[in-house]
């Protein structure tokens, strides 16, 4: 049955503005994959890049996993490279609706600071390349794609609305 609320799309493409929205309006938990990877090895993404891409890939699907098996009713923010792997996704997917957060790479590229994200060091270039890869792989994973290029407001209108009923918990009368 699918109870959390799982986002993912590219860096910069809300997940986690979005996700601690919903996490306010729905009254239910907020988790951060990335957030959860820095806490478990005490070191930043940028550190664990810093050894290997490989090596952040690892610990990251074994947070996945962790936080598939452990939580409930809960809204999820990945990393914008959790698709890479397919175990992830059949791990999340497991107790999860996949919202994939669809962001134009132009808008993203407005919001974020490029230097700051350990994939995206070479720049812009690097964003618009990311994205023609990992687009298909976002959309296989997705029960629901929702494009985010207006408002917050509209995004969370357009999740609340197609949200499956499972996720809510049925509160006692």
């Amino acid at each position: 049955m699918k109870m959390n609320l799982v986002l993912i799309g590219m860096t910069g493409s809300g997940k986690s503005s979005v996700g601690e929205q919903l996490s306010q309006q729905l009254a239910l938990p907020f988790r951060d994959i990335d957030l959860l990877i820095e806490q478990i090895t005490n070191q930043s993404i940028p550190e664990l890049f810093e050894v290997s891409e490989a090596h952040f890939r690892a610990i990251e699907a074994e947070a996945c996993k962790e936080i598939a098996a452990k939580e409930t009713h809960t809204v999820i923010s990945c990393g914008g490279g959790v698709i890479l792997d397919p175990e992830n996704i059949k791990a999340l997917r497991k107790t999860g609706w996949i919202v994939f957060i669809d962001r134009p790479v132009e808008q993203i590229i407005e919001d974020i600071e490029i230097g700051h994200r350990p994939l995206l060091k070479e720049g812009e270039t690097k964003l618009y390349q990311l994205y023609e890869e990992r687009f298909e792989l976002y959309r296989a994973a997705a029960d629901f794609r929702v494009e985010n290029q207006s408002t917050l407001e509209y995004v969370l209108t357009e999740i609340k609305t197609h949200l499956p009923e499972t996720i809510i918990p049925k509160r006692r009368a």
